[in-house]
């Protein structure tokens, strides 16, 4: 069956549509993931996917891609898991490094980590550099880096996205102290 034939029965709630469409595009968006290192919790991140798009499907523009519209809410589903895996885990060091029980030498390596994160974020293409700075070293939101570098806020967030991505290959063997110099 045509895809643009299901989208439109989607948008008009017909659950046979739907459930086409899952099975056309689940196999698509695993792809997807798995090609973007983001297969972890691949069918959570399906089931969110179609979720959200059952709720929004009356707001479908069938003007538009909707391979497009269905990987960027796969996408972004992705990049929130992994924030909060992130979170999560620099909590957990967090937590470790308040622990009263470690000895003053324990710190010696925390120094290294921040050496090696800072030479990692020299690394960096100027762009996705500067905007990773300006917001994780200097604390500054989305919209205020995009009005110092002139940039829309759309911009920044793919140059921090281009950031963190390079960061995480370059630091994948400790990518969850990647903030803590910054705490």
């Amino acid at each position: 069956m045509n895809t643009k034939l299901l989208v439109i029965g989607l948008k008009n709630s017909n659950v046979r549509a739907f459930g086409k469409l899952f099975e056309l595009y689940q196999p698509k968006i695993k792809a997807f993931l798995c090609s973007k290192n983001l297969g972890a919790g691949a069918d959570d991140i399906i089931q969110e996917t179609f979720i959200t798009l059952w709720n929004k499907r009356e707001t479908i523009d069938l003007t538009k891609s909707f391979d497009a519209y269905v990987l960027t809410i796969a996408k972004n589903y992705a990049l929130k898991a992994l924030r909060k895996q992130l979170s999560d885990e620099i909590d957990a060091a967090n937590a470790d490094i308040q622990d009263p029980s470690l000895a003053p030498g324990d710190f010696i390596d925390l120094r290294y980590y921040e050496k090696r994160i800072q030479s990692s974020v020299n690394k960096l293409p100027p762009q996705p550099k500067a905007v990773f700075t300006l917001k994780r070293q200097q604390g500054m939101s989305t919209k205020e880096v995009a009005l110092e570098l002139d940039i829309s806020p759309k911009t920044v967030e793919n140059y921090m996205n281009k950031a963190l991505t390079a960061l995480r290959k370059d630091l994948k063997d400790f990518a969850w102290l990647l903030l803590l110099p910054l705490l």
